[in-house]
């Protein structure tokens, strides 16, 4: 069915395309066709617009001694005068602009277009008819070859009959319309030139020569198939035939000459008209036949079309007929094999029912097999339905992956549990960690606020835990660590969380509480601890300080609360450790004004309120200056100069104490640099500065220095860099840093020796240049202080470092620390810290005694301050306050 019926569609489908290429070639055909009448058009213009240039010039050219008739002169004006001749160029120029463009005669047509120009300019300036005349004819030509180059290229798509008949009847038309012209032109000569002596040059032999051409042309016309072109020729053929010849006009009766005249303006425009409409019937015959070689190939596509869905409708119907059941078999099978169980219906033929017989035994596998997946998605791990195999071999496989797999989702489960339990909790006490913390936290103030009831912290810090591990190790620590969680989970109300924040600090959230209750919980807590714990290297004691902080309605943020805690705790530890303590008002207060202070501070050091002043160093052999320490004073708006004690403290627990560490540097190296500039004496001494752990721990530092010494010029061997002992135990990176900077040529001094922990053995492995000896050991009275200075300053010598006494205020003082072997001293009894000026401070006149009474005790500044635990490091005065 299919062989005869493809034979069929390819011999509908190669009449399509002969069609096809027919309607492309009668589009081709139309579109030469509709050149060729617009060609003729222009031709027919042209003639016309020569016409009555040739009046033109004539008229303009008529001298005084020329004598025309006043009848034939208006008959000439009102036939072709100025405006005649205005409306024919425009009907030329039309005529052009309506020639579509893309073909050889277009463009001989607008090559004759521009040729045009430069003539009418010629006829506007008057000039004679015989000057430009002869140059008419040729654009003329032009445009006749013009068109039956349109007219070869037409007949050359294969036109046949009317088709043709109707091209040439235009090249005909157009043909007749030039000869006219020429008649028309000879005519005008004759009429505008009476005598032979002004005869212009022109076509020779008169009327009479061209007139048998012009009706041979006719004559063809007259007997065209279409009745309008017979009438018009017919017309125009007898018009010819009255027209006179131009020889005989030039002695004829003026009147004559006004009738022959308009006789050949009349004639000239029916031959217009003539070619018109010729163009327009070969256009509409042309178009005609286009449209039908389309609707032909239409209506044969629609046919192949019909023919070819006829065929598939016959095929669809026999296949369907045959091999229904095989197709629906097929379908379900794809169905199953796309995942979706459908049953199936054994019928058909034997072949068709074993096979369905075996598809159905597969489906109800595969439901089993679907059942059990679905119970492991469910999570019914336990599912009786897991614990049947299917049947056969595959079955065996199947069940063995099945079981394998639920197996690996339950590790799986167990693993995830153990991780997020891992990820939450501290794996020392298994207490949730500061992470969880902080979560329980949120949870409880979220409900909180919603429920409108209190939250209570609890933040228990471990008093003596670090004697603990020096003492017995860190496994007993640990150990330690662990009995004190278990006593804490035991000691709350059920539904309090514990959690462990890290190291020996804890913290409980205690939820619907009011103070008495959370008292009690604390009291609970310091109990317990308090409690000697048995450990396996010994027994051990411990207490807590415990820091409560409540908010009555979960308003309060997280880390505000947190914040107050922390800040009770201490204020604990500060009184005397193993306590409860509340945040109050006073602390909240004391807070309050830490914050100002900050911000105060931050904005002062902004606004350059910082001030240094210098103290000097003094060698002792000579007593001469060798350099200065720079101490930091903040002349605070409305308080006056403010001492380092009273906000250096405050900038130690913030970044802050790093951007004043920076202005610091950058000040005492450029005073420095100053005053060695207008001082020579001052170019050989140095500058000390102090350093606060912090700021020595920031990445930052060293490219401090280095900015401080590039801005002021001062070598790196005039700075010295002061750090207090304890600093190199709490900072890990310290010696790191001390590294660099001692790298880059810069000296570093342990300030205040003698103050911290560190044993003397170390100071050989310190990374320093000089000892500061504290003054609570230079400036003592004390023979055990004293012989203490002289080991220390044995000890120093022995690691190669420089010994500088802090504190010397009396000459005893002096002449004991000169006895020890001190390389320099510092104190009121040389120098007392003082503001720069314009010279490099030397030293004065000495200061008188001062009594030998117990050193007071000032008191501290009125500002308030929360009572926690002084920052290591921190850059202090080395004299007592006067």
């Amino acid at each position: 069915m299919l062989v005869p019926g493809l034979g069929l569609l390819g011999a509908t489908g190669a009449l399509v395309g002969l069609e096809v290429r027919h309607a492309a070639a009668a589009e081709r055909a139309l579109e030469a066709v509709v050149v060729s009448g617009r060609v003729a058009v222009v031709r027919s213009a042209l003639v016309q617009e020569v016409l009555a240039s040739s009046v033109r010039t004539h008229l303009a050219g008529a001298g005084p001694g020329t004598a025309l008739d006043a009848e034939v002169e208006d008959a000439v004006v009102v036939r072709l005068g100025d405006e005649e001749l205005a409306q024919a160029r425009r009907r030329t120029d039309a005529a052009v602009a309506a020639v579509p463009p893309g073909s050889p005669a277009a463009d001989h047509v607008h090559d004759v277009a521009g040729d045009l120009e430069p003539l009418r300019t010629a006829v506007d300036l008057a000039s004679s008819w015989p000057a430009v005349g002869p140059v008419f004819e040729p654009l003329t030509d032009d445009l006749l070859l013009a068109q039956r180059q349109a007219v070869d290229e037409a007949v050359a798509q294969g036109l046949e009959g009317d088709l043709v008949t109707a091209a040439l009847e235009t090249r005909a038309a157009a043909d007749a319309a030039g000869l006219g012209g020429r008649e028309a032109l000879a005519v005008l000569d004759a009429a505008l030139a009476p005598t032979a002596g002004d005869a212009p040059a022109g076509p020779t032999g008169g009327a009479g020569v061209t007139a048998g051409s012009t009706w041979t042309t006719l004559e063809g016309l007259a007997a065209s198939t279409s009745p309008g072109l017979r009438l018009r020729s017919a017309d125009l053929l007898a018009a010819s035939r009255a027209l006179p010849g131009a020889g005989a006009l030039r002695s004829a009766a003026p009147a004559d000459v006004r009738d022959a005249v308009v006789r050949a303006t009349d004639r000239q425009d029916g031959l217009g008209g003539l070619v018109t409409a010729a163009a327009a019937r070969a256009e509409a015959v042309t178009r005609a036949e286009a449209e039908s070689a389309r609707t032909r190939a239409v209506h044969l596509a629609v046919g192949a079309l019909l023919l070819l869905l006829v065929t598939v409708a016959a095929v669809v119907r026999t296949s369907l007929a045959l091999t229904r059941p095989l197709l629906d078999l097929a379908d379900r099978a794809r169905r199953v094999g796309d995942g979706e169980l459908v049953p199936v219906r054994v019928g058909g033929p034997r072949e068709v029912r074993t096979v369905a017989t075996g598809l159905a035994a597969t489906v109800a596998s595969l439901g089993r097999l679907q059942e059990q997946a679905r119970a492991v998605c469910a999570g019914d791990l336990g599912s009786p339905l897991l614990a049947r195999p299917l049947p056969g071999p595959l079955g065996e496989v199947v069940h063995a992956s099945v079981t394998g797999m639920v197996q690996a989702m339950v590790d799986r489960d167990r693993l995830r549990e153990d991780l997020t339990h891992r990820a939450t909790h501290d794996p020392l006490t298994e207490l949730p960690n500061r992470a969880r913390a902080l979560d329980l936290l949120d949870c409880a103030l979220a409900r909180a606020r919603r429920e409108r009831t209190p939250v209570g912290v609890l933040f228990v810090d471990l008093d003596r835990f670090k004697r603990v591990n020096d003492t017995l190790g860190h496994a007993a620590g640990d150990e330690l660590l662990r009995v004190v969680a278990a006593r804490l989970r035991t000691s709350v109300r059920p539904g309090d969380a514990v959690c462990r924040l890290g190291g020996d600090e804890f913290l409980v959230v205690v939820e619907r509480a009011d103070e008495r209750a959370l008292l009690q919980v604390a009291e609970r807590l310091v109990e317990a601890v308090a409690r000697p714990v048995p450990l396996a290297a010994g027994t051990a004691s411990v207490g807590a300080s415990v820091g409560v902080a409540r908010s009555g309605d979960g308003t309060v943020g997280r880390e505000v609360l947190l914040a107050e805690a922390d800040t009770a705790t201490y204020r604990v530890k500060a009184s005397g450790r193993g306590g409860v303590g509340f945040f109050d008002d006073e602390l909240r207060a004391q807070l309050l004004a830490v914050r100002e202070l900050e911000e105060a501070l931050a904005l002062g050091i902004a606004r350059g309120e910082l001030r240094l002043h210098y103290q000097a160093v003094v060698a002792v052999d000579d007593e001469r200056v060798l350099g200065y320490e720079a101490l930091v004073r903040w002349e605070r708006p409305g308080h006056g100069l403010v001492p380092p004690a009273d906000f250096v403290d405050v900038a130690e627990r913030s970044a802050l104490v790093c951007d004043l560490g920076r202005e610091v540097l950058r000040q005492a190296t450029s005073q420095l640099a100053a005053w060695s500039a207008s001082d020579p004496v001052a170019a050989g001494r140095n500058v000390g500065v102090n350093i606060s752990g912090r700021h020595l721990a920031s990445p930052r530092v060293v490219e401090d220095v280095r900015e401080a010494l590039a801005g002021s010029g001062l070598g790196p061997h005039r700075l010295v860099l002061e750090i207090t002992e304890t600093v190199l135990v709490d900072h890990e990176t310290a010696l790191e840093r001390l590294a660099e900077l001692r790298a880059l040529g810069v000296a570093v001094a342990i300030d205040d020796f003698g103050t911290g922990f560190t044993s003397i053995a170390q100071l050989q492995r310190m990374p320093a240049d000089i000892l500061k000896v504290d003054r609570s050991l230079a400036g003592s009275d004390d023979p055990a202080d004293a012989q203490l200075v002289r080991l220390v300053v044995g000890a120093a010598r022995a690691a190669g470092l420089e010994v500088v006494a802090e504190g010397v205020e009396t000459s005893a003082q002096m002449d004991a620390l000169r006895a020890a072997g001190c390389d320099a001293v510092q104190g009121f009894w040389f120098h007392r810290p003082a503001p720069p000026g314009d010279r490099a401070p030397g030293l004065g006149p000495r200061p008188a005694p001062l009594p030998a009474l117990p050193r007071p005790v000032l008191p501290r500044p009125a500002l308030p301050r929360p009572a926690l635990p002084r920052p290591r490091g921190v850059p202090q005065d080395t004299h007592r306050p006067a």
